[in-house]
């Protein structure tokens, strides 16, 4: 689940490289698979993600990433002037009882 402020961010991110405003949000392993966590703008999910978002941004979660993360809340971090993604954990156990960092591929 995406907070009101990482859906702005996204969607100011969406438009600054021009992809349509129908694309969504894809969370997925990074190249050197998990715990890197990357994301990218696509046209649609893939056929094992699972879906959330909203109207005005559609998310996709890669499965492993979902079994990873779960329910998980992403933020928007700018806090220190360097802008950041950052997955909050619901649960202690989800991510070894800290934040992670999401980083744009």
């Amino acid at each position: 689940m995406l907070t009101p402020a990482a859906a702005a961010a996204m969607i100011d991110a969406r438009g600054e490289v021009g992809v349509p405003d129908e694309w969504g949000i894809r969370f997925h392993a990074g190249p050197d698979g998990p715990p890197a966590i990357t994301f990218d703008f696509v046209a649609g999910p893939e056929p094992d993600d699972v879906l959330g978002g909203s109207s005005k941004l559609r998310t996709y979660v890669e499965a492993a990433v979902h079994r990873q993360i779960g329910d998980a809340t992403v933020d928007y971090d700018d806090a220190d002037g360097s802008a950041e993604l950052v997955i909050r954990p619901h649960h202690a156990s989800a991510l070894g009882n800290r934040s992670a960092g999401v980083s744009d591929s």
